[in-house]
């Protein structure tokens, strides 16, 4: 045999063995990506009225989500207060000087936009409410403010 063919013999052995190894690999990535998914909701780790919103059917997910849209105008200007006022808390507190008493006034108007923001929310969320029989209310309390083992012990308190 001469050397040229023994190389290339070489070669293609390494070239077929690197192919079975990351076919293989990729097969078994595969493979294991399909058997350990989860559906696209439970795969989120979400809180709080996104976490509500997947627990309802779907119909009412759309009349939450519709209420809060209709909300949404009320709530820019809230919104955009209280980002205004933590801007200027972070001022404050990079500022050479500390100004103690315009800092305190900063965070109670971040507080205030947060305070007025979260009745907004709560508002619509109490509107909601209203429209739903009790085993959606009960998922709906579930998933907003029942977490770990609180859980348990006010769902056995309950019964």
């Amino acid at each position: 045999m001469s050397q040229p063919s023994k190389t290339l013999k070489n070669l293609l052995l390494a070239s077929l063995m690197l192919n079975v190894f990351l076919i293989c690999g990729i097969g078994g990535g595969v493979y294991h990506w399909l058997v350990n998914t989860q559906p696209a909701m439970a795969a989120v780790n979400q809180h709080g009225l996104r976490q509500a919103m997947v627990q309802l059917p779907e119909t009412r997910q759309r009349e939450l989500r519709q209420l809060l849209r209709r909300n949404r105008a009320d709530s820019q200007p809230l919104i955009l207060a209280g980002r205004q006022a933590r801007q200027d808390v972070i001022r404050q507190l990079e500022a050479p000087t500390l100004d103690r008493p315009a800092l305190l006034a900063d965070l109670g108007k971040a507080r205030e936009a947060d305070v007025a923001l979260r009745s907004l929310v709560d508002n619509t969320l109490a509107e909601f409410a209203g429209t739903l029989p009790q085993e959606e209310r009960r998922k709906l309390v579930e998933s907003l403010y029942l977490h770990g083992q609180a859980k348990g012990k006010a769902l056995q308190k309950n019964l």
